[in-house]
C-alpha cells in the first residue's frame, strides 16, 4: 500500500483517558492497510496512569514500542526526538488526545505512493483563540519570508524521511516541523494537502500553546530565513 515503512510516533503527557484508544485505532488502521509500520509511543514524563497503559498496549500488540522520559521536555522536544530517532521511510506524528481520530490515518495512505509529504488541515477547528493565533502567526510569516503556504502547519502529517536532514534539526521549539516542511518544499517534495475533522479535547490539558512558544517560533523562523539565505549564497 505504501512506498516504504512507516513510524507512527505518538507523544503522550497525562493522556490516560485517550492514549489507549489512540494506540488501538492507529494499530488497527495500519494493520488493515497492509503497512510495514512501528508505533513508537513517547511517554513524556506523565504523572498519571499513561505509562502503565502504554506498556500494557506494547505487551498486547505487535509493533508497538514505548519510551519513557522522566523529565518531560514539552512539544518541541518531543518533535525533535521523533525526527532524530526515526529509522523508517516515513514518519507520522499523531496526537494522543483524540482531537485527531486515528481512524482517519487510512485517508493518508492512498496518497503516499505519489507524494513525499501529506499534510492534513482541520475542518471546523475546535482550538482556543491562542492556538489559532499561533497558527495564523506561523502561516503569515511562512508566506512573508518564504513565499510558501500550507493549510495547517500543526496538524497530523506524513513526511518522507529522505526529505529530512537530521543535521539541520536544531532548537527544541514546535517550529521544527515547519522548518522541515520549508526545506522539503525547497527540495522539490511533492506535497498533498487534505482536510480532516477536528474533534474537541475532552480530557487533559493542552501544553503546546503558549506565548513563549509563539516567541520561540517567530525567532526560529526568522533565524531560518537568514540561514537559508546564507546557504544559497555559498
Amino acid at each position: 500500500m505504501t512506498a516504504g515503512s512507516v513510524q507512527a510516533f505518538v507523544p503522550a503527557y497525562n493522556e490516560e483517558k485517550t492514549i489507549g484508544m489512540v494506540i488501538e485505532r492507529a494499530h488497527e488502521v495500519l494493520t488493515r492497510g497492509g503497512v510495514d509500520f512501528e508505533i513508537l509511543v513517547l511517554d513524556d514524563g506523565s504523572t498519571d496512569s499513561t505509562p502503565d497503559i502504554c506498556d500494557e498496549a506494547a505487551k498486547r500488540l505487535d509493533r508497538v514500542r514505548v519510551v519513557h522520559r522522566s523529565n518531560g521536555g514539552g512539544w518541541g522536544s518531543v518533535v525533535k526526538y521523533a525526527f532524530l530517532n526515526c529509522e523508517s521511510d516515513w514518519i507520522a506524528i499523531i496526537d494522543s488526545d483524540m482531537q485527531f481520530d486515528p481512524y482517519d490515518l487510512e485517508k493518508f495512505l492512498p496518497w503516499l505512493k505519489e507524494h513525499d509529504v501529506v499534510i492534513s488541515g482541520r475542518i471546523n477547528r475546535q482550538d482556543s483563540a491562542l492556538r489559532r493565533f499561533i497558527t495564523w502567526t506561523d502561516k503569515f510569516l511562512l508566506k512573508l519570508l518564504f513565499s510558501v503556504s500550507f493549510y495547517d502547519l500543526h496538524w497530523v502529517k506524513f513526511i518522507k524521511m529522505s526529505y529530512v536532514d537530521k543535521t539541520k534539526i536544531t532548537g527544541d521549539s514546535p517550529f521544527i516541523e515547519t522548518d522541515i516542511l520549508i526545506r522539503a518544499r525547497r527540495k522539490g517534495a511533492r506535497i498533498k494537502e487534505l482536510w480532516l475533522p477536528h474533534h474537541p479535547r475532552l480530557h487533559g490539558k493542552a501544553t503546546g500553546a503558549s506565548f513563549k512558544n509563539v516567541y520561540r517560533s517567530v525567532a526560529e523562523m526568522t533565524a531560518l530565513y537568514f540561514r537559508l539565505r546564507a546557504e544559497s549564497a555559498r
